[in-house]
């Protein structure tokens, strides 16, 4: 077997193992979303948090049906990251024994990294126009580990 197979034999497998992932996620996901079928959408403002602009609502007057999303993100970060050390020997130091231990100064050089914010899940349900929960849908690579049942 050349390396050129054994490198797309690696890469063929490291699909299948993804998807396996991405599909167990989405089960995950479409089970919790699939338990707010049938609810009453105001169970959705009450357990779900509303605050800080974290749920749009939009009425559609044509049917009635209105669409509460909620959108997920990690948000921004700056790290600081050590890009060098320069260190130098100021004097030595004398130790029982007559051993000899270098006194040393460093100096330790960083840089600000920033992090974009990135996007996690936007989760949307709808209500028919008695207000209850009648489908879903989502998108975004984290929606299993951000969608929430209902709490019982």
């Amino acid at each position: 077997m050349s390396r050129k197979d054994v490198v797309f034999a690696i890469f063929i497998i490291l699909a299948l193992l993804n998807s396996r992932d991405c599909q167990a996620g989405s089960k995950r996901a479409d089970s919790k979303a699939d338990a707010w079928i049938g609810r009453d959408a105001s169970d959705l403002l009450m357990q779900l948090r509303v605050d800080g602009g974290r749920v749009n609502i939009v009425e559609n007057e044509e049917t009635g049906e209105t669409s509460y999303t909620w959108s997920t993100w990690n948000p921004a970060w700056t790290e600081e990251v050590v890009t060098g050390v320069d260190t130098q020997v100021v004097g030595m130091v004398g130790l029982a024994g007559g051993a000899m231990m270098p006194i040393t100064n460093q100096t330790v050089y960083t840089k600000d990294v920033h992090h974009d914010a990135t996007h996690r899940c936007d989760l949307t349900f709808f209500a028919n126009q008695d207000g209850i929960i009648t489908s879903w849908n989502y998108t975004g690579k984290r929606c299993a580990a951000d969608i929430a049942k209902p709490k019982e």
